[in-house]
Formats: structure tokens, sequence, C-alpha cells
């Protein structure tokens, strides 16, 4: 026998190195396997990220081309006249940041006007043969010439102008009667690439022989830096991207470009390797150590248990002398424990089973009652005018009417039924066994009757009747919230058509009106005993990435329902009429969180808050806003009200909205893009910011071809000053696209979902490091 445990005991420890080494062997092959697919997966991120930024950077030069030829067709026209004209466009010409001078050149390329004469070009001989080439071949589309043709080109000097050549003739000829040389500002150019994020990285702009017009990185125009091999540049096609690794004295380079071949350019991003994978050091060197110290982990271990298995032996001795008396220990829990659990199945007040217990037992019930292809009939019982019985006789009497009610149903039940109290003056009762739907009609007509009956309570007769509904499985459901929800929404028609009714489920019955029903009878109460609370999503600046504010979403702790969110009251209080009330008591919610902040902080950040049509039209609303903001001591600028385009249509609303902006009030316009209001709309309305929809926001991260709908409307906005908050912002995309758009301040699940209040400072906390760290 010791010989036996000892060849087992070798074999375990065998088996047990085997294991180990096993183990160690594969957390090594995982870290090896870990890291390359990292940094393929850090690479392969970057090249989407510098492909969308060239793919960008691209479609704005080609929108400027665009304007330049709208530029000089206005210019061309202008030469007839030489008068007035001309000069408004000089003066129009001298107000665009981006069109720096003009000059207007005959088919042999020879001077005929320029906007700078001093520094024009007096011709474009060395530019004509490569211009007509093109033009013959692609039509008549502005293009960026020839950068070593340039006369002015000087080996080592930025070009501070970007020329392009628009052609100017009939559409159906291939050859132009004039050319007209539009030079763009490469500084202001530069200056828009300033909230790109590239670190030593650069953007290019080349021509279609790969000569560099324009290198910039993040901090400006960029003179020198190393010099990147040609790469042959596509001569056919729209838009034609690829994907380059450059190896250079410097080091290795990621080589994204984006050609245009109708227009002649090219825009490509350069970014050293080192910085993209730099950020994956720290992860590479953490997860080093942590395999180090696993390794050294799984080897302790297995000496730990070798060592131990030598004393198994005695503890299983030891563990057969307590068996006996462990087994007497656990037949005595088990006793208990099936006392308590039944304890627990069972509702304390009526003796039946409660809710919990009884959705377990009726599920596994009416699956056997399928199985059997028997009915099985769900009734909701709810008693008529319990509540002014217990109000008036007092809860006592109440509940010793729920345990009347309860031992009656409970002597109609026969062997197999289950009957439950819901909570409340509620109780369900499953009917199984053998029953046809008539036999079902007659129990519950038996059950009303014998419900309906007085009750002699402490001396006193009551009289009360239950309303009583009826759904059959399988025909109105097959689970039991299904069949719940149906005897539910029958119940209400019982309770509707009159007192000690019952009615069967049928498909005209609306559940949702049920819900909707128990939703407003909970109004006034959770209003009461301040059931609503508000959740909080941030809003960043994306000029200084901070957060500057935040937008409050209103939230329904329902004590049956849980946490309801607005799509799911909103609606119903505003055709109720409710929403006044809940209008109010979220503006109080979101001002006592201002004044907690400045208690806390010292310091607050303004909280915006959306309001209804309805509110607005209420004559009270401005003069009980501005009462609330004095009663607590809090400056008006720190509370913003966000409107629906509806709001323009009420001439009160419209003279409310005037009041509370004379107040100090901040208000914007919210859901922009979605409905009929435009930019002459907001004459209106004295609005300090502009929400542009998140249906507009998606579409940027579908298709860059969408961009300009978003970037004209910044533009617009930016004109007539109003800011230009961004929704629904989801992606690192739709972020770069808007900050080069000059968008003011976005929101988003890519930047903070809606969170309560007391998760705010962790957030921020976190938000600023992480801002921090990029």
């Amino acid at each position: 026998m010791p010989l036996k445990s000892h060849t087992s005991l070798s074999t375990v420890q065998l088996t047990m190195l085997v294991l180990a080494v096993l183990v160690v062997l594969f957390l090594w092959a995982l870290f090896i396997w870990q890291n390359s697919s990292t940094r393929t997966e850090a690479l392969h991120s970057q090249i989407s990220e510098n492909r969308n930024l060239a793919l960008i950077v691209s479609e704005s030069l080609k929108q400027m081309t665009v304007r330049g030829k709208v530029m000089g067709r206005l210019l061309h026209g202008s030469l007839v006249s030489r008068s007035k004209d001309e000069s408004d466009f000089l003066t129009l010409l001298a107000e665009d940041p981006v069109f720096n001078r003009v000059s207007i050149y005959d088919e042999s390329g020879h001077l005929l006007y320029a906007s700078h004469k001093e520094s024009a070009r007096t011709d474009l001989q060395s530019w004509l043969t490569e211009a007509k080439t093109h033009f013959a071949h692609s039509g008549l589309a502005p293009l960026l010439p020839n950068r070593l043709a340039d006369p002015a080109f000087m080996p080592g000097e930025p070009a501070w102008r970007l020329p392009f050549l628009v052609p100017m003739g009939d559409e159906d000829s291939l050859q132009p009667n004039l050319l007209v040389l539009i030079e763009l500002d490469i500084g202001y150019l530069a200056s828009l690439m300033q909230n790109v994020e590239l670190g030593s990285g650069f953007i290019q702009i080349l021509d279609s022989a790969g000569n560099e017009w324009m290198r910039a990185s993040e901090s400006g125009i960029v003179i020198g830096g190393p010099t990147l091999p040609k790469i042959s540049r596509p001569q056919e096609g729209r838009v034609i991207t690829s994907d380059a690794s450059v190896k250079l004295p410097e080091g290795r380079y990621q080589y994204v470009s984006v050609s245009r071949p109708v227009n002649g350019f090219t825009v490509a991003v350069a970014q050293p390797f080192n910085e993209i994978l730099s950020p994956l050091a720290l992860g590479q060197t953490k997860q080093l150590a942590a395999n180090t110290l696993m390794t050294a982990l799984v080897v302790g271990i297995v000496i730990w248990l070798i060592q131990g298995l030598k004393k198994q032996q005695q503890v299983l001795e030891a563990l057969r002398t307590s068996e006996q008396s462990n087994r007497k220990l656990i037949e005595r829990l088990e006793t208990e424990n099936a006392r308590s659990n039944r304890a627990a199945t069972i509702d304390h007040l009526s003796g039946l089973l409660n809710r919990r217990q009884f959705l377990d037992e009726a599920e596994t019930s009416m699956l056997d009652q399928r199985r059997a292809r028997r009915l099985s009939s769900m009734l909701f019982i709810d008693l008529d005018r319990f509540k002014s019985i217990n109000d008036s006789l007092g809860h006592h009497v109440g509940d010793m009417l729920l345990q009347a009610v309860a031992g009656r149903i409970q002597r109609m039940l026969a062997p197999g039924d289950i009957a439950a109290r819901f909570g409340g003056d509620e109780f369900v009762v499953l009917l199984l066994g053998d029953r046809t739907e008539a036999g079902i009609e007659q129990w519950a007509s038996a059950l009303n009757d014998h419900l309906s009956a007085p009750y002699m309570l402490e001396g006193t007769e009551l009289n009360t009747s239950p309303s009583i509904g009826i759904a059959i499985s399988p025909r109105d459901g097959q689970s039991v919230d299904q069949l719940t929800r149906c005897a539910d929404a029958a119940m209400y028609s019982a309770k509707k058509a009159g007192r000690g009714q019952y009615r069967f489920f049928d498909q005209s019955l609306n559940v949702t009106d049920v819900e909707e029903f128990h939703l407003e009878q909970a109004f006034t109460e959770s209003l009461r005993n301040r059931d609503f609370l508000l959740h909080y999503q941030p809003q960043v600046c994306l000029e200084t990435m901070e957060v500057i504010g935040y937008e409050a979403l209103v939230r329904w702790q329902h004590p049956s329902f849980g946490l309801l969110y607005p799509d799911k009251f909103i609606p119903l209080s505003e055709k109720t009429g409710f929403v006044v009330k809940l209008g109010m008591e979220v503006l109080r919610l979101a001002c006592v969180q201002i004044s907690e902040w400045q208690q806390m902080l010292g310091v607050s950040k303004p909280i915006a808050v959306n309001v209804s049509p309805i509110q607005l039209s209420q004559p009270d609303f401005c003069a009980n806003v501005l009462t609330m903001l004095s009663d607590m001591g809090l400056n008006p600028d720190l509370l913003e009200l966000e409107i629906t385009e509806t709001a323009m249509l009420e001439s009160r609303a419209v003279e409310t909205l005037h009041r509370l902006k004379q107040a100090g009030i901040r208000l914007s316009l919210d859901d922009f893009g979605t409905g009929y209001a435009g930019f002459a709309h907001l004459e209106a309305v004295p609005v300090d910011k502009l929400k542009i929809d998140r249906s507009l926001i998606n579409r940027i991260s579908n298709s860059h071809d969408d961009s300009p709908i978003v970037s004209s409307t910044i533009i617009l906005a930016r004109r007539m000053a109003i800011q230009v908050v961004a929704e629904g912002v989801e992606t690192h995309d739709q972020l770069v696209h808007l900050k080069v758009a000059g968008c003011h301040i976005a929101q988003g699940y890519f930047l903070g979902r809606p969170m309560p209040a007391e998760k705010i400072l962790d957030f921020e906390r976190a938000f600023t490091e992480k801002e921090n760290v990029v």
C-alpha cells in the first residue's frame, strides 16, 4: 500500500511539472502574439485616421478650387466693364482669407490682368505645355501645376502661395481661351491644421509629379525636414488612396496619400512609426513584468503543491473521521434551508405565494400544460373600492379584508392550480388541469360571485367586488409575462366596464394603454415622493478640450417598472398636461445641483435643461424660473434652456423667451437640421447656441462627401455670432472633422455618457488625465 501511494505521488508530481511548463510556454507565446497583434492594429488604426485626414484636406482643397473657378468667372466678367465691378471684386478678394491674389492670361500664356501687378507672373510659358496636356486629358478642371517649373522656385525655400490654373472657356471645348491663376494663402491653409494631432508628423501637398508645394505640421509651415522618396502618382481616376512604409535616416515613416488626378494634386500624411507605437511601450513593459511575475508564481505554486501532496494523506484521514458528523450537520442545515425557502416564497399577509415564487412555478406549470396540449388560464384580480375602505376604516381592516379574499380564493382552487398576491389588492390565479374555455368562464363567474359576497370583519359588514381579467394560453400568449400582461389589460377593460365584472382578453385591447394608464396614475405620487432624478451629459469645448457644461436628462425611478427613460413618459406627460409640473421639478433639480457644486467646489458649470413649448406658453413660467434662481442665489447665466423648433410658432412662447434672455438666461435651439427651421427663423428667437442634430453628425462617419453640410452650417452660425454644439459625437473621425470645421462644442458617447451627479467629479478627473496624456 505505501508503494502504491508513492507511485501515485510521483505521477502527480510529473503531471504538475508538465502542466507548469505548458502554462509558462502558453503565457510567453500569448505575450509575443499580443505584442505583434497590438502593433499591427495600432498601425492599421493610424493609417485609417491619416487617410481620413488626407481625404478631408483634399476635399477642402477641391472645394476651394471650385470657389476659385467661380471667382475666376466673376473676374472675367469684370474685365469687360473695367469699372465698379472690378473694384467690388477686389474688395471681395481682400476679404477672403483663402485667396491671396488672382491673375488672368490669354491662351498663349500672356498676362492680361493681375490683382497685384507688381508681383504677378508676366507669362505662364513654363506651365503652358503641362496645362494644355492636362486640360485635353481631364477637361476644364482646375490644375495645381508642376512645382519645379515655377519661375519663382528656389530649392529649400517654401512656397508661400499655392497656385491653381483655372481654365475659362466653352464647356464643349477641350482647350480654354483664358487662363486664371488663383493663388491660395498657404499660411491660412496651414493654420487650419493646427487642431490636428500629428506629433512630429506632417501633411504635404504635392503636384502630379510628386514635387512638394507645401509641408505643414500642427505647429504651422515646416521648412526642411526629412526628404521622402518620390512615389509614382496616378494619372487617372477621381480619388485614389495609397499607403506605404518609408524608411529614412530619421527612422521609418508611415506614408498615406490621397490623389486627385483630375486636379493634379496629392495630399499626403507622414508620421513616424516610433510615435505611433510609443503609447504601446508602457503596456508592453507592464505585460512583460506581469508575465515574469506569472512565471515565478507558477513555479512557486508547483513547488508548494508538491510539498503539500505529502500531507494529503493525513488530511484525508482526518476528513474521513469527520465525515459522519458533517453529514448530520448538512442534513440539519438542509432542513433549516427548506424552512427558510418556504418562508421566502409565501406572502406573509395572505398566505398565498408571493410574486417571485408564483412566476417561477407558473413558468414550469405552463410548460407542462403545453406538452400535454392543455389550456392554461391566467386570472388577474383587482378589488373595487379597496383604497376607500383602507383609508376610511384603517389599514388593519384592509389587511383583514385581503386575508379574507385570499382565503376565499384558496378554497376555490382545484389541485394543481396556483394563486398569488402580487401586491396591494392585486391577486393572480393560474388555472391548470384539463379545463375548457367554457369551464374557465364558469369558474371565473363563480369566483366573482364568491368574492362579491359580504364580509363580516370585527362586527362590521363590508361589501366589495372584484374586477377580473382573463387570458388563455396558448391563444393569448406563450410565456407567463405575456399572459400576465394580457390578463392585466383584460382586467383594465373590466374595471372600465363597471364593478363586479370579468372580461376575456382579445386583440382589440392595447397593452400599451394599460402601461400608460399605470404611469399616468403614478405621476402625482412620484412627483410627491421625489422619484424623478437627473443624469448629466458633459459638453466639451473643442478648442481647449475641457468640459464647460452639462445637459440635464430626466429619469424616472419608478417603484414598479424600475428606471424609465424620457421616451417612456415625456410624450404621455405632454399629452396629459403633467409636463408643466414635471418641467418645474427638472428645473428645480438642476438649480439644486448648481447650488451644491458652488458650495462644494466654489465654482459651478452651466446646466442645460430641455423645456417644452407647453411650458413656455404658461403665463407664469418666466416669473417662476426667475423666482427659483433668486431664492437659491444663482447667477442666471448658469442656467441654459433648450427649446425646439415648435416654440417658434407660439407668440406667447417667443415673448417668454425674450424675457428670459433679457434676464440673463442662456437659450439654445435643439435638434437643428431635422425640421423646417432655417437661419432665417433664428432672427425671431434670441438663441445663443445652435445644436446640430445627431442625424447630420452620423453622416460624417459614413462618408466624407456629407461633411460640407455640417461645415456650411458651422460657417453660417459663426457669422451670426451663434455658438454651434454638435450632438451625438460617437467616433474620433467625427471629432477631428468638427474641430477642423470650427465647431465650438461637442457632446456624445465618445466624449462622455449621461451619468448621475455623484460620478461627475471622477469623470472630470479621468477626462482631464486622458487629455493630458493625449
